[in-house]
This record gives C-alpha cells, structure tokens and sequence, in this order.
C-alpha cells in the first residue's frame, strides 16, 4: 500500500434493489428513531473544532469515543443503504452526513495512529470502538474525502494489527471465576472483519482472516468443543483452533466477575456476525466460525428450564411467551428495560434459521421486541429510547440501542436483498 487510504474496497451498492420486508421496515422504523434521538445528540455533546470540520472529542476512554462511534455505525447504516429519509429525520441528507463525518474525524483524529498526542489506542474496548467507527465510515466512504479516508483506515490497521504481534493468544475463562471472555474475543474479531473486506490486498489480510477465526470460535467455545469437537470450520476442527473454553455446555456465560449466569452477554455472540454483515457488504464469503454456537445458545434461551430456587423467582425461560422483556435466573445489574441486544438476536435467528423446531418462531419474538422500542421511543418527543431510572446504569445507553437496531436493520435488509453472505462451505 502506498498510502493509508489506498487499496480501500468500496462496497458496490447498486446491486442491493430490492423491496424490503414486513419486518425490515418496522426495523427501520426502530433505528430511524434512534438516528433522530442521535443526531441532536451529537450537537449537544461536542464542541466543534475551529476549522468547522470536526467534533471535538477530550475524553480518550469509553464513554467518550464509544458513543460517536455508535453513532457513526447507525448513521452509515442508513445514509448507505439509502434508507434515510429526510421527513422522518427533520433534517437534509446533506446535514445528517455533515454531522456523521464531524463524528467520524473526531473520532479519528484523536487515535493515537493520526495524533501526535496522547490519544486512544490498545485499550480494552478499542478494537470494538474502532470496528464501529470503520463500518459506519465504510458505507459512506463514497462521501468522505481523502483526508478523513485516510485517518479511517490508518485507526483500522492499527487496531487490527494489535492481534497479529507475536504472543498474542485470545482470553480463556476455562471454568474459573465468574468473568468469561467471550465478548471481549467477540468485539476483537469485528475490527479484524472489517479490516479483511476493507482491504482485500493489504499484506496482513491473511493473518487477519487466521485470528478472526480463532478469535470467533473461542469466544463462545465450549469445553466439549476444546477436548472433543472434530467439525472443521474454516480449514481446521474446531478442537484444533482452541486453547480452552468460554462457555458453559448450554452455551450460556458468567460475567462481571459475578459468577452468575448473564444472558445480556451470551447474546453478545451477536458481535462475531459483524463477519456476516462485512463479508455481505463487500460479497465474499463469510467464515464458518462466524455463527459458531449460536443455535446453541439461541435454543437455550427459548427452552432451558431455571428452576426457582435456587434461581430467582419466578423461574422459567429466559425467554417469557408474550413477553418482550426477559427473564434474569441471578439478576441483572444493567437494565430490565433493554430489550434491544435481545432484538438483535432474534433478527439474526430469524435470517440464519436458528429458531428451527422451536416452540416460537424468532419472528414472533422480534416483532414483540419492536412494538416494545417503538413504544418506549414513541413516550419522548426527542424519541429516546429510556424513561429515567430505566437505565441509568450506562451513560451511553442510547448510543448502544443505536448499535443494536442498527445490527438487526442491516441483517434484515441484507436478508430482503437476497445478499447475506454465504460461507466458505
């Protein structure tokens, strides 16, 4: 490569002309209020620079480079595929992208690979904020200029280039205490997914596709998968790429060193098929490793019984028929109120067929969890998404609803243009 912003490739949008579906449209219906609740957002929260062309960002931790990059990742969703609508939004096209590459340089340019400062980088999240903040980008790259492209991919090879050094191994929970590491390996492989489609020809793209796999099947990796499981998936059993286990049998994880049962990051699986929506978008086929357990945990989440006690009242499913909010078996320390992470995984069990033989369809399911968002925005005439004290636990809760709808619309759109990715297989 000559430059950081050459051998890009460019997603070919013109082949995507199809109708949307029933439950695509009432996805959109969802993330178009997210976009609106955002797009003020991002004007109240940040002061711009003074050549008029950036957000400034100050804090280089979580809660100041995750949200943006929330945010740029459902702004690009729905500016790329042409699904914004200027009506809904009350705001121009013209203004909804300005506010989205004022996000993006912000972002960008306060990276430790294009600042001569201290910036953000290698932290424990930042892969995960790099990944969103190059997706979103990507689909309007046709509307970035050289610059701004540049900073992009410069912060996307740096962050994916963490897990290619010498030594690096994915994380292991292996039965012991109560944090799993399996959406933490999750999160890692989405920036090396993007890396892969984004630049097919870079010289680490092979080394790239080998951790993303590994990173993939370890994160919700069972321990009868690390002994026992001979299914080769991307060139190799699955026993061969793990060096431990993430999971429990039934595909469920501990977390918050907490050592209770967390259904909220058992469906953070959902982060392993940003390979479905990367590899769709750029028309390669998807890696095998990318839905690797997810079945599993889908079918348990419908079906396996918690007795109460010794879970908490009143027992059951994690999945509650007629219900969009779910059951806790030890609780939750974020939010009863979110159902949006839940939404998502329904969407992703409706287009890859993981709800086969299950005693509710994942379609009745997501349409419940839709109506429910759209009830709860529809209380808020900046159409927010939570009632204070319904999730005051994370300070970018609204941002993060903006990521989840945003997954769930391109998997559903994608699916109603007959271009969810095949893999390799």
């Amino acid at each position: 490569m000559n430059a950081p912003g050459a051998g890009v490739r460019g997603i070919d949008f013109s082949r995507f002309d199809r109708a949307l579906t029933g439950e695509c449209r009432q996805s959109l219906e969802v993330l178009s209020n997210c976009v609106y609740y955002n797009l003020r957002w991002a004007t109240g929260a940040f002061e711009t620079d003074a050549a008029g062309r950036s957000y400034i960002h100050t804090e280089m931790k979580e809660h100041g480079i995750r949200p943006s990059c929330s945010v740029i990742y459902a702004l690009g969703a729905m500016l790329g595929t042409g699904t914004y609508h200027e009506d809904g939004a009350k705001l121009p096209r013209d203004e909804a992208l300005r506010r989205a590459t004022f996000l993006i340089r912000g972002v960008a340019s306060s990276h430790a690979a294009n600042s001569k400062r201290s910036g953000w980088e290698g932290q424990w999240q930042s892969a995960l904020w790099a990944a969103l903040m190059g997706l979103g980008s990507w689909m309007i790259w046709k509307d970035l200029d050289t610059e701004t492209r540049e900073m992009v991919v410069a912060v996307i090879i740096h962050e994916a280039d963490r897990f290619i050094v010498k030594g690096y191994m994915p994380p292991y929970w292996n039965g012991k205490g109560g944090d799993t590491k399996a959406e933490e390996n999750a999160w890692n492989s989405m920036i090396l997914n993007v890396a892969i489609v984004m630049l097919p020809d870079h010289p680490h793209t092979a080394a790239w596709k080998r951790i993303a796999s590994e990173l993939m099947i370890s994160a919700y990796a069972t321990e009868r998968d690390w002994r026992a499981n001979e299914t080769v998936l991307d060139g190799k059993p699955v026993k061969d790429w793990l060096n431990g286990f993430n999971a429990r049998e039934d595909g469920m994880v501990l977390n918050h060193d907490l050592g209770f049962v967390h259904p909220d990051y058992a469906v953070a699986m959902t982060m392993n098929l940003w390979a479905y929506l990367a590899c769709s978008l750029a028309n390669t086929a998807v890696p095998e490793t990318a839905q690797h357990n997810g079945a599993l945990i889908y079918r348990t989440l419908n079906t396996k019984i918690w007795a109460a006690p010794p879970y908490e009242a009143p027992g059951g499913t994690i999945y509650r028929k007629g219900k969009p909010a779910i059951y806790y078996p030890r609780g939750v320390d974020w939010s009863t109120c979110d159902v949006s992470p839940y939404y998502l995984m329904d969407a992703w069990a409706h287009v890859l067929g993981w709800d086969e033989g299950l005693p509710t369809p994942a379609a009745e399911w997501m349409r419940l969890r839709a109506d429910e968002m759209l009830r709860m925005q529809a209380r808020h005439t900046d159409r927010r998404m939570f009632a204070p004290g319904e999730y005051d636990t994370y300070e970018g809760a609204e941002q993060w609803v903006s990521w989840c709808t945003a997954d769930a619309f391109l998997a559903l759109w994608l699916d109603s243009q007959n271009a969810l990715g095949e893999t390799d297989r």
